[in-house]
């Protein structure tokens, strides 16, 4: 089971939330693609320790479990609040940005139904362009979460940014002590 691989890349003692976990098991029944080009990624680690390399406590806070199809790691950042169903679900771009996506996993994955493309890189504040061929996806999760799809991911990605400003602060801090 894909969930089993994805948690099996998480640090010690965080669970993979039960949102993504979903995710998996659609990704288990129905196989690629989801939505747009996001895949789930089951080397999570080995990501983690090329954005932190000889750093193992920062890769302890961040539990990578996607990725685009440019390269870039979607995780959850653990350093404010340990509890990975409210973690905030943050992108680390494959050419060395990052920025936060979503409060928390269950609002990542209801961005992740909408069907943009490129949930790293298209405008959320417009409506995706497939919406209609992540149906499938939504409908799984509606059924299995309760939850709705609002029409765009603007406010998703806006409340995801008022509520941790300091993810950018965290990184670009970690860069400066640590990228000489």
């Amino acid at each position: 089971m894909l969930a089993d691989i994805v948690q099996s890349n998480f640090p010690e003692g965080v669970q993979l939330p039960k949102c993504l976990r979903v995710v998996c098991d659609f990704l288990d029944a129905h196989g690629y693609p989801i939505s747009g080009c996001f895949e789930i990624c089951d080397w999570g680690k080995k990501d983690a320790e090329g954005w932190f390399p000889n750093d193992p406590i920062t890769r302890s806070q961040v539990a990578i479990f996607g990725r685009g199809s440019t390269g870039s790691s979607y995780a959850l950042w653990l350093t404010p609040n340990a509890n990975p169903d409210q973690a905030p679900v943050v992108l680390f771009e494959s050419e060395g940005q990052f920025r936060v996506l979503a409060p928390n996993a269950l609002q990542f994955c209801r961005l992740l139904g909408l069907g943009y493309d490129e949930v790293e890189s298209d405008d959320l504040t417009e409506p995706p362009i497939e919406w209609e061929e992540t149906e499938p996806l939504r409908n799984w999760m509606a059924e299995r979460l309760a939850i709705d799809f609002p029409a765009t991911g603007e406010e998703i990605a806006r409340t995801a940014n008022e509520q941790h400003p300091g993810f950018r602060q965290w990184m670009e801090d970690w860069q400066a002590a640590n990228l000489k």
